[in-house]
């Protein structure tokens, strides 16, 4: 199973708080790339106590990618206590004794003078029990599922792409080996029909003619040594056998994995390119690299 790190879910829920109580909240989560997993949340105040546990949930799920939960109270049934704000009601008594003393004023102080005053009341501060708190983490990692789902029909787009462009690059590695093994034939060939006149004129005893042919066999043995790629092309076809077998697995975490075993790969094609300066090898290899890169813009958004 492949997952992409982009997704997006969202979903009004409601849930109970007491008897006749009731919460509804508009949920929504995005996810975008990232090389580790990071959680930006906006939830209300009253969910604050749940952050820790919600952050912990979306790791717990998504394993990587940048995680934006936003939670809104979208209405609430709560019957909110309100309270004096008795620290703020003493300031007031104690600055306005303060003036009555400075300027010598005799009046009391009545209720309805105070009540006039601002902020004087607070709404008492509300928590969730413990079994709110259990039914909406239950209804969060619901919607957290759905969000996975959209990720999942992503990640599937993105490892058949991977998978037709690895096919591609198979086949242009099989030309690159039959090009290599043609041009080392030749090359050969070549040594072959120079060792031969090397013999004719030992026997003759040209000197002139055999030291050019024996500088011709110094630069053909050269050549030879520097075409032979087999061990390039045998392990970039490993590399290819492994992205295929990897996409395979039920491992949920294999961006970073493929994404190091594209590396590996580039790393023999620019090894190809550079031992070997033949025209269609060199052609070849720089069709692998661009289907390579491809590879791994599409690796890169994989959790």
């Amino acid at each position: 199973m492949i997952q992409s790190m982009t997704g997006y879910a969202n979903a009004i829920i409601e849930i109970p708080v007491k008897e006749h109580e009731k919460l509804s909240l508009s949920i929504q989560i995005k996810s975008l790339n990232s090389r580790y997993f990071e959680v930006t949340s906006k939830i209300p105040y009253l969910l604050m106590d749940l952050d820790v546990a919600i952050q912990k949930l979306l790791k717990q799920k998504l394993h990587r990618g940048h995680a934006y939960i936003t939670i809104k109270i979208q209405h609430d049934e709560l019957k909110h206590s309100i309270i004096p704000a008795l620290t703020t009601i003493k300031g007031y008594i104690e600055a306005i004794n303060a003036i009555k003393q400075e300027c010598q004023i005799k009046e009391d102080i009545s209720l309805q003078t105070i009540l006039g005053l601002p902020n004087i009341f607070q709404t008492a501060e509300e928590s969730l029990g413990k079994t709110t708190e259990t039914i909406l983490l239950e209804k969060l990692e619901t919607i957290i599922d759905q969000l996975i789902v959209m990720r999942t029909e992503e990640g599937t787009s993105l490892a058949n792409d991977i998978t037709n462009q690895i096919t591609i690059i198979a086949h242009k590695l099989n030309l690159i080996k039959e090009a290599s093994a043609q041009t080392s034939i030749e090359k050969k060939q070549e040594l072959d029909s120079v060792i031969q006149k090397l013999q004719a004129y030992a026997a003759e005893d040209i000197c002139a003619n055999k030291c050019l042919l024996e500088s011709q066999k110094a630069t053909l043995l050269s050549e030879l040594e520097k075409i032979d790629i087999h061990e390039e092309i045998v392990r970039a076809q490993s590399h290819l056998i492994s992205i295929t077998q990897w996409l395979k697995i039920q491992e949920p975490s294999k961006g970073k994995k493929l994404d190091f075993i594209l590396q590996e790969l580039n790393r023999e094609i620019n090894t190809i390119a550079s031992k070997c300066s033949h025209f269609t090898i060199s052609s070849l290899a720089i069709d692998i690299k661009s289907e390579l890169e491809k590879c791994r813009e599409q690796a890169q958004n994989i959790v």
